[in-house]
C-alpha cells in the first residue's frame, strides 16, 4: 500500500499540476482539498498553476487530503483508484508525447493521401512505444477497437489493470494534442468521410 502511496506522492511532487486532474476525477473542490490537506487555498492554487515547486510534505499532505475529502472510500481499494486515475492520466500524456515526436521529425511512419500528410503506425509500434515511455504499469497488451483503446497491464505488485480510452477520453486527447501543437483541429477529412485519429484496424492514423 505504501508503494502504491509513494507512486502518487512522487507524480504530485514531479508535476503539481496532478493536483488539479485527480481533484477533478474525484469532483473535490479546491477550497475543500486545501482544507483537508492542510495548505492555503491560495497556495494549493499555485500549485495546480504551475507556478509553485511543491515539497515532498506538501505531495504527502495532498495525497491524504484526496483520499480524506472525497468518496473514493466507496471504492473497492481508494489507493488504487487514484493509482487508476494516475495510469490514466499518464496514458494520455504518452501518446501525445508519441504525436509530438511523429510530427517532430521526418518520421517513417509518414505518408500522403490525396496531398495530405499523414501519420499511420502499425499497433505494434504502437504498443512498444507505449511499453517504453509509460513507466507507471508494466504494458502487457494493446487493443484497438470502434472508438476505443484497451490497455491491458501490471501494477508495481502484480495487479492486473485494464485501462481504457472511449470516445469521450479520445475527444479529450484530441483536445490535448490540439494544444501541444497549437493546432485547432488534427482530423482530416477523405471522400466526405471523418477520418478519426484512433480507427478500429490494426493501425493507428493520424
Amino acid at each position: 500500500m505504501y508503494k502504491k502511496l509513494d507512486i502518487i506522492e512522487h507524480a504530485i511532487l514531479l508535476n503539481p499540476k496532478y493536483i488539479k486532474i485527480f481533484r477533478n476525477k474525484l469532483k473535490i473542490t479546491q477550497s475543500k482539498l486545501a482544507e483537508e490537506s492542510g495548505v492555503s487555498q491560495s497556495h494549493l492554487s499555485m500549485l495546480e498553476k504551475g507556478k509553485r515547486e511543491a515539497t515532498k510534505s506538501h505531495a504527502a499532505a495532498i495525497t491524504l487530503g484526496l483520499l480524506k475529502c472525497s468518496d473514493i472510500w466507496d471504492k473497492e481499494n481508494p489507493i488504487l483508484y487514484l493509482l487508476d486515475i494516475l495510469s490514466l492520466t499518464k496514458l494520455e500524456s504518452t501518446i501525445v508525447k508519441l504525436v509530438k515526436e511523429l510530427l517532430s521529425k521526418n518520421s517513417t511512419h509518414k505518408r500522403y493521401i490525396e496531398g495530405y500528410p499523414v501519420f499511420i503506425v502499425d499497433r505494434d509500434s504502437f504498443t512498444e512505444y507505449i511499453k517504453k515511455n509509460l513507466k507507471v504499469i508494466t504494458i502487457e497488451n494493446v487493443e484497438f477497437f470502434r472508438g476505443r483503446i484497451k490497455v491491458k497491464g501490471i501494477y508495481s505488485d502484480n495487479r492486473d489493470v485494464c485501462i481504457f480510452l472511449d470516445c469521450s477520453d479520445i475527444r479529450r486527447l484530441e483536445t490535448k494534442i490540439s494544444k501541444v501543437l497549437g493546432k485547432k483541429q488534427l482530423s482530416r477529412y477523405f471522400q466526405k468521410k471523418r477520418c478519426h485519429q484512433f480507427t478500429p484496424l490494426k493501425k493507428m492514423v493520424l
